[in-house]
């Protein structure tokens, strides 16, 4: 029995009165947990049971494989387990949970990239929920802009995200900063304001 339950039982016969039939119903439960929970003064204690795993027997061939292939993917170890007489039967499963224990955390896998002084600008747009536009509830968005180098930061606000909006939150973004993020996109930064102007 959990304690949880034992202390549920318990409050509800001395506190709200309730005889043993009418906890039972409340709670879903027999009515023999019940005059046990009742009869004990306090709460139940949890009894830990150490539970055999399928895989025990393996553990030995599992440790000696991964000494000799630290790298070797479960399936694999479940795989070379499963061979002769006495072979593993069960699934990857507990192979898995076994190796997430035994490895060491694979430690966060990242390349740092440094830019220079206007060389990259980084856009994407963002939400902020809706706006009553007279009786019509619309979306804004916002268009934020952010130079990689500087972290200077360019904001506008937008009633929908088109390209025609994004466009024109992209000039108004270079307009702000005075120029473009690097002179080898400027072909395409040219490219982009004649489409902004069609």
């Amino acid at each position: 029995m959990r304690v949880a339950l034992w202390a549920e039982i318990r409050r509800l016969h001395e506190i709200e009165g309730l005889s043993a039939r009418a906890i039972a119903r409340r709670l879903h439960c027999c009515t023999k947990t019940v005059a046990k929970a009742l009869a004990l003064s306090a709460p139940p204690a949890i009894a830990a049971q150490a539970k055999e795993s399928i895989l025990d027997p393996y553990l030995a061939q599992i440790d000696a494989l991964l000494a000799k292939y630290p790298d070797l993917s479960a399936v694999r170890v479940v795989e070379e387990i499963s061979r002769g007489e006495d072979a593993y039967r069960g699934s990857v499963y507990p192979v898995r949970r076994y190796l997430c224990r035994v490895r060491p955390a694979r430690g966060r896998v990242y390349q740092e990239v440094v830019y220079d002084p206007g060389e990259a600008m980084q856009v994407d747009w963002g939400d902020c929920g809706r706006v009553m536009v007279g009786q019509t509830p619309r979306r804004v968005s916002v268009f934020v802009a952010v130079l990689c180098y500087s972290r200077l930061c360019h904001i506008e606000f937008s009633l929908s995200q088109r390209k025609a909006d994004f466009y024109r939150a992209l000039v108004h973004a270079l307009e702000f900063f005075q120029g473009f993020p690097s002179w080898r996109n400027v072909m395409n930064a040219k490219r982009l304001l004649s489409l902004w102007g069609q």
